[in-house]
């Protein structure tokens, strides 16, 4: 089991967690958003506190405030993308519609100007993002079937998605040197995550077809599979995390996060599978 974060780093956390709150609320409520709609992203706490962990590589404090400052207000721009293709969210679609371009687009703006690279900007998300969409359409056409063809998946959403905001808070930071470990990061810990989501929306939303724990429970997969899967993810996301001094911190951090698959989420399939 993994110690829990320290008292300095959580407040630390806390407090860019709290500042990307107030910057999306605000900046949704003052461009026509609904009270519904600021309550939802003041309520997405994933997505406000991920910039933390992304911008551990810029060891500027006012810099590093200014990236995370831009990095949420595109992370959120695409789980308000997420919730309007989803259509489950009751919240107004072309509220969603709206924000999610004007988010977008502002983050656009403030991306360029802190990298002092426009052009690596726009190249880095064109080319992330072509991966991300083709992706997304290629997995609801083709649900996976098994752990290699999970992981397929996942490269292209979950891994590729987090791993786009590593690699833009290096640029934008202006670490290049930082890019790759921090791309490697992201991608690593963004799999954790995605494969968190997959377990939960089990139960949450009746997720099967493509889903870790339909694929579990039917026995196209394993659970040596997977955890072996979540032990080498775990150890690409801490590797990357100690190439740069900087963001030892992230290490523990790692941890958490493979602790909550494996002793949160794992159990209750583990218990079914053993009836």
């Amino acid at each position: 089991m993994t110690p829990p974060l320290s008292a300095d780093y959580q407040a630390a956390m806390l407090v860019t967690e709290s500042a990307n709150r107030d910057r999306v609320t605000s900046f949704v409520a003052g461009n026509g958003g609904s009270p519904g709609l600021v309550d939802h992203v003041a309520a997405i706490r994933l997505y406000l506190r991920v910039p933390h962990f992304l911008t551990e590589w810029i060891d500027e404090p006012k810099l590093r405030a200014e990236v995370a400052a831009a990095l949420v207000l595109d992370i959120v721009a695409m789980k308000l993308l997420d919730d309007l293709m989803d259509d489950d969210s009751g919240l107004d679609r072309i509220e969603l519609a709206c924000l999610c371009l004007h988010l977008h687009l502002t983050a656009l703006k403030e991306m360029c100007a802190l990298s002092q690279e426009p052009q690596a900007v726009a190249d880095l998300l064109e080319r992330d993002f072509t991966l991300v969409c083709t992706g997304q359409i290629r997995t609801k056409r083709e649900p996976a079937r098994n752990l290699d063809e999970w992981c397929a998946n996942a490269s292209t959403y979950g891994a590729a998605f987090l791993g786009c905001y590593g690699a833009l808070a290096a640029l934008c930071g202006r670490r290049p040197e930082s890019i790759g470990p921090a791309r490697e990061f992201a991608e690593a810990y963004g799999t954790l995550i995605t494969m968190a989501d997959d377990l939960t929306d089990y139960d949450r939303n009746g997720e099967r077809a493509g889903n870790l724990g339909h694929l579990l429970l039917t026995g196209a997969l394993t659970l040596d599979e997977l955890t072996g899967l979540v032990d080498r993810l775990t150890e690409r996301a801490e590797r990357a995390a100690r190439q740069q001094p900087v963001a030892h911190d992230l290490v523990p951090v790692v941890g958490i996060y493979r602790d909550d698959v494996l002793n949160r989420l794992l159990p209750r399939f583990r218990a079914a599978l053993a009836v």
